[in-house]
């Protein structure tokens, strides 16, 4: 047990190939993501720090509001139907958080209400501290730029990795997917 020589069996989610019929899913680099929340979290308190300093308690409130349905109905309509519901995902461990809060729906493809809602969601996160922050040309900067370190690591990271390894049809209508397709040349 733990010395090599013998798998550990009693270990759940154990990936070695002596014990399990085929290996579980890769996860995440934890450095990888440990960089990326870092980045997000910068964002975020920039954002909220900025929003309360320059007073604008409405754009507070909707960027609240929208985080607040981003992390619900979306979720169920999305990560709900993924294949990497209820794993470590590269998209900021969504997979994990929606296996606990909603039920895993089986074959049912997103339809256009799901992606405008995280269109909708994703859209209204971003802008509405840059509305906020216009008139503090500094913090709108440190955001703005927070938010570009944010991007990439999603594209490159998450965006990389469903586009190399999902086998779901109904993600060929995200264009990062799409793109990253024709980069790594998976059919």
């Amino acid at each position: 047990m733990g010395n090599g020589a013998e798998p550990d069996m009693d270990i759940p989610g154990c990936s070695c190939a002596s014990c399990c019929e085929a290996p579980c899913e890769p996860h995440p680099n934890p450095l990888i993501m440990a960089l990326r929340f870092t980045a997000f979290g910068l964002g975020g308190l920039v954002a909220l720090g900025g929003m309360i300093k320059e007073r604008k308690f409405k754009h507070l409130a909707a960027w609240l509001g929208t985080w607040t349905l981003f992390l619900s109905w979306p979720r169920y309509l999305i990560c709900s139907r993924c294949e990497g519901y209820g794993n470590m995902c590269y998209s900021y461990y969504l997979g994990k958080y929606t296996s606990a809060v909603f039920p895993r729906v089986e074959g049912k493809d997103v339809g256009p209400l799901g992606f405008g809602m995280e269109a909708f969601c994703l859209s209204s996160m971003f802008w509405t501290p840059v509305l906020a922050l216009r008139g503090n040309r500094r913090l709108l900067t440190r955001y703005l730029a927070l938010m570009q370190l944010v991007l990439a690591g999603q594209f490159f990271h998450a965006c990389r990795y469903c586009a190399a390894h999902s086998t779901q049809a109904w993600k060929n209508v995200c264009p990062a997917h799409r793109s990253w397709k024709k980069i790594l040349g998976v059919s």
